[in-house]
């Protein structure tokens, strides 16, 4: 792996090449940091002292975020892919600690955590996806600088979006939330590019419509279909705002097939039209 050192310590590695299996080599310290991984393609299994992770990624990406707070022994087990295409962010604990005292919930939570090892493994969106995959090939530059400023750039964005990912009650869950609302709330957040009818939602979790509609309702406060259309129309106001997606665009990541419904139910969630908040992203 090819790794840039930037400033505040901020690593950034990235590897695309084909890569056999090949004999796990010995154990090795590792110090305390925060890590984001985001695998596009091929597989890696390794483990931190006895802890095992597991990252499949030869159908889907897979990402890991992770604060390991206390030095431990790292042991390489399985990396292999045609391609393997992996990029990783790593950061000293004093740099999330900074950050985490701005007032982010969930990097506070994460940053807080007793465990020696706080960690999530989860399908990252089409944001990161093609964050990392700018990171891993980065577009032609006028020089070797602009080109490492850039990759600097996507990777604090990359880092970025990982966080919005860990809301405060999904970074640490706590223990009286009901844990059927908290598994199919997960579920949507981890689906909102997917078919998420309510067929498709009964196969995945296994349970029949009414179940879920109730246990939903109960743990939450809100019905399923008031929370997919919220957080739908969030990651739209996303788009518009960051990435200066077009109004037609956004409807259509919301899952409005009329742009004209689309802004309708975006003035009623957000308190402005779409073509406002597209005005002024940069």
């Amino acid at each position: 792996m090819s790794v840039n050192i930037f400033p505040g310590d901020l690593r950034i590695g990235v590897i695309d090449e084909v890569l056999h299996a090949k004999p796990r080599p010995s154990a090795g310290p590792i110090e305390p940091k925060f890590q984001v991984m985001v695998l596009i393609s091929g597989l890696q299994r390794f483990f931190i002292d006895d802890q095992q992770f597991y990252l499949d990624a030869t159908h889907t990406p897979k990402a890991i975020i992770m604060r390991l707070s206390h030095p431990a022994q790292l042991q390489y087990d399985i990396a292999c892919g045609a391609p393997y295409r992996k990029v990783a962010l790593a950061t000293p604990l004093k740099w999330l600690g900074q950050l985490s005292s701005r007032g982010n919930s969930a990097m506070t939570n994460l940053n807080s955590s007793d465990s020696k090892i706080s960690h999530k493994i989860w399908s990252p969106n089409a944001e990161i996806v093609r964050l990392a995959t700018q990171i891993l090939a980065p577009p032609p530059q006028n020089s070797i600088a602009q080109t490492e400023l850039f990759r600097m750039s996507r990777g604090l964005e990359l880092l970025r979006r990982a966080l919005t990912i860990l809301p405060e009650s999904q970074a640490e869950p706590t223990r009286d939330a009901h844990p059927i609302s908290e598994r199919i709330r997960l579920y949507v957040l981890e689906n909102l590019e997917n078919d998420l009818s309510l067929p498709q939602i009964e196969m995945d979790l296994g349970m029949n419509r009414r179940s879920i509609q109730r246990h939903f309702k109960n743990g939450t406060g809100s019905t399923l279909s008031d929370f997919i259309r919220h957080q739908r129309l969030t990651r739209a106001r996303r788009a518009l705002s960051e990435d200066g997606m077009s109004i037609s665009q956004a409807a259509y990541l919301a899952g409005y097939s009329s742009p004209e419904n689309f802004s309708v139910a975006f003035q009623h969630a957000f308190g402005l039209a779409p073509q406002r908040l597209r005005n002024g992203s940069i």
